[in-house]
């Protein structure tokens, strides 16, 4: 009885901290929210100015224009939801549907050995699993993870489980990639694996980051799903004791580290 009641009552205490950090993230996140937005449109106006003057038709197809404007459209739309806290109250209803619960010490300390000790805001990371998810979401994306925001989604069974750390890392990253580019990540995501169906993960692993090292290719430079794999790959590796293959992977995580996405 008493473990039911504590339960409980951790629960409701859960969801009312989720419920306060949207005003609590309203004013902090604002001057980075703003600034996002600011220079959004400052592209959007550059790019339009371009266009007009002529700078930029040339090298530009029709479908090329409107695939561009469509990526900013997506960007634009994207912080402006992040401007007035959509994720806080998204990620509020979608944590009560599953059980949720905080990263352990154990698992900040893996976690800052990949990010760095500030590498995240973990008090605002979350790892659900089970719950309605299991039946809405799970039974039919054959118990994949994923992401949202500040929250890691996973199944209670199959390979994509909290035990599967290289795993949990893969959708931290995502997190990681919401904190410095805002809720546009996860419409990039979607959009390489539609894309691509599926096909947006591989990055040519040791050998291909080899290449990229040497034509200078960056971080950056790979999509957000390969941005994740990367880490995934190299946290398998020191997983399995095998660090010293993983040389390969620190000029890229050193960017990663220095938000360079």
């Amino acid at each position: 009885m008493f473990d039911t009641v504590n339960t409980v009552f951790n629960w409701f205490a859960e969801r009312l901290l989720d419920l306060a950090r949207w005003p609590i993230n309203l004013v902090r996140d604002f001057p980075h929210r703003i600034m996002r937005v600011v220079m959004t449109l400052y592209l959007g106006l550059f790019g339009i100015i371009k266009f007009v003057s002529g700078a930029n038709r040339a090298s530009k197809s029709e479908t090329n224009t409107l695939e561009d404007i469509g990526f900013w459209l997506h960007r634009l739309l994207n912080e402006l939801f992040d401007l007035v806290g959509g994720p806080e109250l998204f990620e509020f209803f979608l944590r009560m549907i599953a059980r949720s619960t905080p990263l352990s010490g154990e698992e900040i300390g893996k976690v800052a050995e990949v990010f760095g000790p500030d590498g995240l805001r973990f008090g605002d990371v979350r790892i659900t699993e089970g719950g309605l998810l299991e039946n809405i979401i799970f039974r039919f994306n054959g118990n994949l993870a994923f992401a949202t925001w500040h929250t890691v989604h996973l199944p209670l069974t199959g390979k994509h489980t909290r035990e599967t750390w290289p795993l949990v890392m893969h959708e931290l990253t995502h997190v990681y990639q919401y904190e410095n580019v805002g809720s546009r990540y996860l419409g990039e995501a979607i959009y390489m694996l539609i894309k691509t169906k599926r096909d947006c993960y591989n990055y040519g692993r040791k050998e291909g980051l080899q290449e990229a090292i040497n034509v200078g290719k960056l971080y950056r430079s790979y999509n957000r799903e390969q941005q994740a794999m990367i880490v995934q790959d190299f946290v398998a590796y020191c997983e399995a004791g095998r660090e010293a293959e993983t040389a390969v992977y620190q000029p890229f995580l050193s960017q990663l580290r220095e938000r360079q996405l």
